[in-house]
């Protein structure tokens, strides 16, 4: 029974001490003498010795040889709210909030603060239409798209303010047009 917890001992401070290397708390010279007296002490314990858990050492042959494959590319990577925002707006000219917060994995809240930020700094260009629940993209430079207000049949005001590229049916006349 002793002899077997004396085993199991070892056993436990060699896999402590494989960790302890791997973790980066023990130098690579230190290990392999702490690993050698460890292995001495379980052989003469009566127990097997295996190999040591270290990667073995590539020759540079055997590197040459090998395929080697690039590793695997996320596609989405993690990113801060803003940067996910802005990303989500980019390939839409008219994009919805709530979308935007789908996209960006952002709060619909928190999409409305980043935008507001977004458009005080300067650092994107457009609008919240508030009435439809939708961010505007502009231009950046020059004037703002082009927005109506009302049918151009039956002069009737929107229900909202359409954009440029906009397909719009009137609530009134029933009529549907483009706006250009």
């Amino acid at each position: 029974m002793e002899h077997d917890d004396e085993l199991t001992r070892i056993e436990a401070a060699i896999k402590d001490l494989d960790l302890d290397y791997m973790r980066g708390w023990v130098s690579e010279d230190e290990y392999r003498a702490k690993m050698t007296t460890l292995r001495q002490q379980l052989k003469e314990a009566g127990g097997s010795v295996q190999e040591s858990s270290i990667t073995p050492r590539i020759e540079p042959t055997d590197l040459k040889a090998a395929k080697l494959h690039p590793p695997p590319v996320e596609r989405k990577a993690t990113v801060d709210p803003v940067t996910a925002v802005k990303r989500a707006i980019q390939s839409m000219r008219k994009i919805s909030i709530e979308r935007i917060s789908q996209e960006s994995g952002v709060s619909a809240h928190n999409v409305t603060k980043i935008l507001g930020d977004l458009l005080d700094g300067r650092e994107l260009s457009g609008r919240i239409d508030h009435d439809s629940g939708d961010f505007i993209l502009g231009t950046g430079t020059g004037p703002a798209p082009k927005t109506i207000h009302g049918c151009p049949y039956c002069r009737t005001e929107l229900e909202r303010v359409a954009v440029k590229g906009e397909t719009v049916t009137c609530s009134v006349c029933r009529e549907s047009f483009i706006v250009t």
